[in-house]
Order: structure tokens, then C-alpha cells, then sequence
């Protein structure tokens, strides 16, 4: 523009500026009405503040001396304190592009006497200034908010520790966990394992769901990554929908639910063992309830006790033949809890089958019909691969 041309537009700068009141809250009460700001820890006098030296320093980097410098200074304090407030993005940038809308409109009010035609060679300018302080307000906003989460993840971290140690957290330690962690210590917690690698990517959709019903709380140990989260669940149970979601395709392990705080290291442990447990190419929820009978044996292996050895050395008496049969017919039993659906599923007569269980108990001393003899030939079945 000529010289005549910028001191026309600078003094049409400084007559808008002189109706900074009137912006200021025009901008307010069209930014208030987002109940975004309302939910958020931001207040009115603060907003009233931010916009008085956004409004100012938009105006001087519009002269025709002007420059951003202190506009970059402002959005960098801007973006900073409204990720501290939890204004969510998409509202802070709303309200941030609001300040073209109501500028234009003071600048282009018939009463600064405006040239239709500086107005118009000017509009890019004033929409470029305004949107590059938006785009400052973000950067700022977002590496504030990457900031204030890896802080709270270190902060979770640390309690989660505590809380996960091997030697169990004091009365007063739980209170002060719980307290960090915004739960209560006496409520619900599901427990559930994935491994390391999975881990990554069950994060990525807790960070990318658009609202969880619950807080979900990672910690990574040893191979696997473990979740917590508050439930109101009080005993073992598949996962919730929305849970579900979140290990789509994953195989993750769900111990028994965790009845208060200080049960949680219980929970974890159980679901690390299951998740040991799994297939390797498993895909699927596991809980306790689908993998006891592996998780015990896996356990009793890490001790030496075999419980094989109280069933298949006194088989050995028996013809090839006779062994096959009884094995077949007790693991079918365990199986079916039926005599007659025994004999249905094996085509033979129930007192064969009967026969064939005496035969069993005869050899190893064990009766399939006494639960407790039962859950030990089941454990003996599963370690030597027979499908119990």
C-alpha cells in the first residue's frame, strides 16, 4: 500500500481501538455461552484479562509498523493456561478464531468511517494475523498438555509402584494412593494384562476414545502391561462393552475383580499367570474361570509336584487297550458330570461306564464321583495332555 494508504488504515486501527470495551464484551459473551469454558477451571476475570491483551496486540501488529512479536508472547500464555484449565482444543481454537469475527466487525462498523475498499485490501491481512496467533495457541496448548500428562503419568507411575510392590502398602499408604489416584480404596478395581506390545496399542485407544466411563490406569512390569480401572462389578466377570472395545482383538488376561484398593496386587498377579498361560497365539479375553486348570498345573510344574504321578503309574498294570478305555471314559465323564451322558457320547451302556470308573478307582485310589478326587484327576488329565 502507499504511505497514504498505511496512515489511512493506521488511524482506522486506533478508532477500532478505541472501542476496545465493546469487543472485549462482545467477545465474552458470545465465548461464555460454550459450556465448554463453563465446565472448565478457567474464570471470567481471567478471560476478560486474556482478551484485553489479545485484542491490543492484534491491533498493533495490524498497523502498518506493527509486528507479532507480542502476539507470539501472548499466545504462548494463552495456550499454556487453558490446557492448565482443561478448555478442550476444539473450544480454545473456536473462541480464539472468534477474535477475527468480532474485529472485523468493529473495523468495518460505519461509525470508524471505513474506506469499503481499505477494508477489503486489509482482510487478509487482519484474517492471516489472527489466524497465525491461533496457530501459536495451539502449539503452546499442546505441548502443555503433552507436558501435564507425562507428569501425571509419572505421578501414576510412581503410586502405581507403591501400590504393586511386593510387600503390601500400609492403611495410611492406601489413602494416600487412592488419594493421587482420585479412586476410593474401598471400591471395585478390574485387573487385566496384556503384553508389553499390545500394551502400546490399548493405550493408543484409551488416548483416541472419545469418552471412557472410567479412568484406566497402565503400568507396565516385567512383559506385560497391566490395566486398572474402577467397576462396579463385585465379582468375576467378562468385560464390559466398552472395556471390550478397548482389547478388540488382543489377548489380554482378567483376573478375579479386585474388592478394594488393597486386593489390586492380588488381582495383578493372577492376571499375569493367566496371561502367562495363554496361548501364544491367542487373540481372546481369558479369565480365571477359562484357565484354572492350565494356571494350576503350570504353577504345580514350578514346584515339581506332578500330579500325574497319582494317576499313570498305577495305569501301567493295565493292558494297553484297558487304559485307553478307562482314560477315555473318566475324561468323558469329568467332561459331561453324567453317567448316562458318558455312555451317549461314548456309545456304551452306563454300568460300562460305571465299570470303567470302579476299574479307575480300583487302580489309583481315586473316585471321579468325589469332587475333590475329581478337580485332582482333572489337573493329572490336563498335565499329560489328555483332554479332561
Amino acid at each position: 500500500m502507499s504511505e497514504e494508504q498505511d496512515r489511512r488504515w493506521d488511524d482506522l486501527v486506533e478508532r477500532t481501538r478505541g472501542r476496545l470495551g465493546a469487543m472485549v464484551e462482545q467477545f465474552l459473551a458470545r465465548t461464555m455461552a460454550d459450556p465448554s469454558y463453563a465446565d472448565s477451571d478457567l474464570t471470567a476475570e481471567d478471560l476478560r484479562r486474556a482478551s484485553v491483551e489479545s485484542f491490543t496486540a492484534i491491533l498493533d501488529s495490524l498497523r502498518s509498523d506493527g509486528t507479532t512479536s507480542r502476539l507470539a508472547s501472548i499466545a504462548k500464555s494463552v495456550g499454556t493456561r487453558r490446557a492448565r484449565q482443561a478448555v478442550p482444543l476444539e473450544s480454545l481454537l473456536r473462541a480464539v478464531r472468534l477474535d477475527f469475527t468480532v474485529l472485523w466487525e468493529h473495523l468495518a462498523e460505519p461509525s470508524c468511517g471505513a474506506d469499503p475498499a481499505l477494508l477489503v485490501r486489509n482482510a487478509g491481512r487482519v484474517w492471516s494475523t489472527v489466524d497465525e496467533f491461533a496457530a501459536h495457541v495451539q502449539e503452546h496448548y499442546l505441548a502443555e498438555q503433552l507436558a501435564i500428562e507425562q507428569a501425571n503419568a509419572d505421578l501414576q507411575r510412581q503410586y502405581l509402584s507403591q501400590l504393586l510392590a511386593p510387600a503390601r502398602p500400609t492403611e495410611a499408604a492406601l489413602e494416600r494412593i487412592a488419594g493421587a489416584l482420585r479412586v476410593s480404596p474401598h471400591g471395585n478395581f478390574c485387573v487385566a494384562a496384556v503384553s508389553r506390545d499390545d500394551g502400546v496399542e490399548v493405550r493408543r485407544r484409551i488416548r483416541g476414545a472419545a469418552r471412557c466411563a472410567h479412568t484406566y490406569f497402565a503400568y507396565d512390569m516385567g512383559h506385560h502391561t497391566l490395566f486398572i480401572w474402577p467397576t462396579n462389578e463385585v465379582a468375576l466377570g467378562r468385560l464390559s462393552p466398552p472395556a471390550k472395545d478397548l482389547f478388540a482383538d488382543v489377548a489380554v488376561a482378567v483376573a478375579p475383580v479386585a474388592r478394594g484398593l488393597a486386593r489390586v496386587r492380588e488381582s495383578a498377579s493372577a492376571a499375569r499367570e493367566i496371561m502367562i498361560d495363554m496361548p501364544m497365539d491367542s487373540s481372546d479375553v481369558a479369565t480365571l474361570s477359562d484357565r484354572w486348570r492350565s494356571v494350576t498345573r503350570h504353577l504345580l510344574a514350578g514346584v515339581g509336584c506332578d500330579l500325574g504321578q497319582i494317576v499313570f503309574p498305577y495305569l501301567e498294570r493295565c493292558t494297553d487297550l484297558e487304559r485307553r478305555k478307562i482314560l477315555e471314559t473318566v475324561s468323558t465323564y469329568l467332561e459331561t458330570g453324567s453317567l448316562g451322558d458318558t455312555g451317549r457320547v461314548l456309545k456304551c451302556h452306563r454300568n460300562t461306564v460305571l465299570n470303567r470308573l470302579n476299574a479307575f478307582e480300583k487302580y489309583t485310589g481315586l473316585d471321579v464321583q468325589r469332587p475333590y478326587d475329581a478337580a485332582a484327576v482333572i489337573i493329572a488329565l490336563k498335565w499329560q495332555g489328555t483332554r479332561p
